[in-house]
């Protein structure tokens, strides 16, 4: 965890304070390990600066006072076949996307082939240990503090235990196998560190060349000799097109074959599947192979943050994917698409457990959208309210009383003295059902009249609440999942045709994730990748550059990551023209 200056000079002050006993040969010169190991871990000198120095001063003090200074790394003088087994993994700590230099692996190798004297033999075991501990939290937690990298992320980074990390390396005799099953073991991660690996042999052996810019889209059946050429090598080196896919006799020509493999290649990176070759298209093409690395590497970082126990059955939303799945212990049993908040009104990432689901729901608007949008309607039409099913409410309780907008006086109303709610029926702009996870910020899974919006490659159109395609599927997955079984589909259809509003509470409650991936690997181990849509993969970028990460093309991918252009919403509120999407945030939680 990221920690300030002020808590670093604490930590370390506590550190000294904690090694006292063993500091009354700290001014004289080492004359032995054991008075030279007090030095270091006194002063820590020549250790790596990290962010949690004073911390981890005060971990490894705790650590080598209960051995009674004994070593773990260096035995007579000289490192173990332990030590050389852990300085391999720090070394090997770049195949998970983390920097092997953080562990101060340079230093560790030159004093294992050189360090003689008692004070290189106690500055290796510190090394060690302090290595061997911050790669530990690194694999097991992530290198960063969520909530600091991104305010909307909303993830509790766990803890371990370095003093018991140490004991365990101290009981091992194999550092690997306390080290690496810290790491995340969820497929999506192993697929993604495999990922990685492809992506940097690409890089090394020279990327690909870009695709010509050009203003004019070039679409299927048309001609062009200085932009079709590039564009079949550039499928080629990532699979889209056969390596020996035969080239047309005129390679100006737009064929079909070039045609299928650029759509394969825009539906791995989130585009629309039209075979065009538009600017869109052109930016995703020409993101260098380096950078795809890195966006690999910032989403190995973020399944880091993850919890380690989803849950036996649960719920994943990827926002950046526009997609959902359920999951039955592991396995997707359902998916489906989804629409997501706008650039202005992003969705946050947290997790929560879903408890209820609401058929024929009231939306209860938010004081924003009365006041800007609904409220100057009817001043002008008194009838606009009821002509799309909107109730003027005294005030948001649950029972509040129907007041008729008939009876006020527009003109001079201030303020916002009043609520609105629209009732269950085809024009609810929640659609028949919302399922609730309750949370601080109203956010919940609903259905939605604009179904075409579904068909969008883009699907960032609410106000933050998560639309979903088919959503009665969605809710009798559920509800078999939580073993609600005095609810199935017939129930829900037959509750649904009533028009009242109806509440399911589910026997037991499951687990919803709310993600933002924008690199992920598909079972078949195909390497897909999404726009930066919300701004995250930059807000990280520039946190990984702070704590030090030395990899310029992770801001780069940041930057010209393609993005998609500002759409104006394709469903207004009823009635409302134009008028920003709208979602279920405001309801009221029976």
């Amino acid at each position: 965890m990221l920690v300030s200056s002020t808590n670093m000079r604490a930590g370390l002050i506590a550190g000294l304070l904690l090694l006292a006993p063993l500091a009354d040969a700290v001014a004289a010169p080492a004359r032995d390990f054991g008075q030279a190991l007090q030095q270091r871990l006194v002063g820590g000198v020549g250790t790596p600066k990290t962010d949690r120095d004073g911390q981890d001063l005060q971990i490894l003090g705790r650590f080598y006072e209960g051995r009674k200074l004994a070593p773990l790394w260096v035995v007579d003088g000289h490192p173990t076949p332990r030590a050389s087994a852990l300085l391999a993994l720090l070394q090997g700590a770049d195949a998970d996307g983390l920097d092997s230099r953080h562990y101060g692996v340079a230093r560790i190798q030159t004093l294992m082939e050189r360090g003689d004297s008692p004070d290189a033999q106690a500055e290796l075991e510190v090394l060690l240990s302090h290595g061997a501990l911050d790669f530990g939290r690194d694999l097991a937690t992530g290198r960063l503090e969520p909530s600091e990298v991104d305010t909307e992320l909303y993830m509790d980074k766990r803890e371990i235990d370095g003093q018991l990390l140490l004991t365990k390396l101290a009981d091992n005799p194999d550092p690997a196998g306390v080290l690496l099953p810290l790491a995340p073991s969820r497929p999506e991660y192993a697929r993604l560190r495999t990922a990685l690996a492809q992506y940097r042999a690409l890089a090394a052996a020279g990327g690909w060349k870009p695709v010509p810019a050009v203003g004019v889209s070039l679409k299927p059946g048309e001609s062009d000799a200085e932009r079709l050429p590039p564009l079949r090598d550039r499928l080629r080196v990532t699979g889209e097109l056969a390596a020996d896919a035969p080239v047309p006799e005129d390679p100006a020509l737009f064929d079909e074959a070039t045609v299928q493999a650029l759509k394969l290649f825009q539906r791995r990176h989130g585009l629309e599947p039209d075979g065009v070759l538009g600017k869109q298209t052109v930016l995703a093409l020409n993101v260098p192979a380096d950078q795809r690395a890195a966006q690999i590497m910032m989403n190995l970082e973020r399944w880091r943050w993850m919890p380690r126990d989803l849950g036996p059955n649960y719920i994943l939303v990827n926002l950046a994917a526009f997609g959902l799945s359920i999951f039955e212990h592991d396995k997707v049993v359902h998916s489906a698409r989804v629409v997501v908040g706008t650039t202005s009104t992003r969705t946050p990432v947290f997790s929560r457990n879903m408890s209820y689901l609401e058929v024929n729901p009231y939306w209860h608007v938010p004081a924003k959208i009365v006041r800007d949008e609904i409220f100057p309607k009817a001043r002008k039409d008194p009838s606009y309210l009821a002509k799309h099913d909107y109730e003027l409410l005294a005030n948001g309780t649950e029972g509040a009383v129907a007041v008729d907008p008939a009876t006020l006086d527009w003109a001079h109303m201030r303020g916002l003295p009043y609520r609105v709610r629209q009732k269950p029926g085809d024009k609810n702009s929640l659609g028949r059902i919302k399922m609730m996870f309750p949370n601080e910020f109203d956010i919940y899974l609903h259905d939605t009249p604009s179904k075409g919006l579904f068909n969008r490659a883009n699907r960032s159109f609410s106000h933050g609440c998560i639309r979903v395609e088919h959503p009665f599927d969605v809710a009798e997955t559920i509800l078999r999942l939580t073993n609600t079984t005095n609810w199935d589909r017939a129930k829900l259809d037959a509750a649904l045709e009533t028009g009242e509003r109806t509440i399911v509470r589910l026997k037991q409650p499951i687990p919803i994730h709310i993600t933002y991936v924008t690199a992920f690997v598909e079972d078949d181990g195909t390497v897909d990748f999404r726009s930066d849509i919300y701004g995250r993969d930059r807000k990280l970028a520039a946190a990984m550059r702070a704590s030090r990460v030395k990899l310029d093309a992770v801001e780069a991918e940041a930057r010209t990551a393609p993005a998609s252009a500002p759409q104006q919403p394709a469903n207004p509120a009823p009635g409302l023209n134009p008028a920003p999407a709208v979602s279920g945030m405001g309801s009221v939680t029976p």
